[in-house]
């Protein structure tokens, strides 16, 4: 199961693979599903989700040291288009849509 999530063959299983692996396309393309998903992330309601806020949800109690933080700052820099550090929701949507696509294998 996690070599098929594996779609990239890194080895290791990235944020946008595991959402792809956990998560219906119908479900999570969904913009609504997405804004909350987005704000879920966005702690300080800024529009943005910065470093600290993805390690707080993924470094929480259920997630503590799973993830590490090169790992968390790899994934921001490529979902990251305009390169200020932060994700904004639009950001967030075309990482989804790879996402889709990935799960898809176009």
């Amino acid at each position: 199961m996690l070599r098929a999530a594996d779609t990239d063959g890194s080895g290791d299983i990235n944020y946008t693979e595991f959402i792809a692996a956990t998560m219906g396309a119908n479900i999570y393309m969904n913009e609504g599903y997405l804004r909350q998903a987005f704000n879920m992330f966005d702690k300080d309601k800024s529009g943005k989700i910065d470093s600290e806020e993805v390690v707080a949800l993924l470094q929480g109690e259920e997630m503590a040291n799973i993830v590490p933080q090169d790992s968390i700052q790899q994934a921001i820099a490529e979902i990251d288009q305009d390169g200020d550090g932060e994700i904004d929701f639009e950001e967030f949507m075309i990482m989804m849509k790879k996402a889709q696509e990935i799960s898809m294998g176009m």
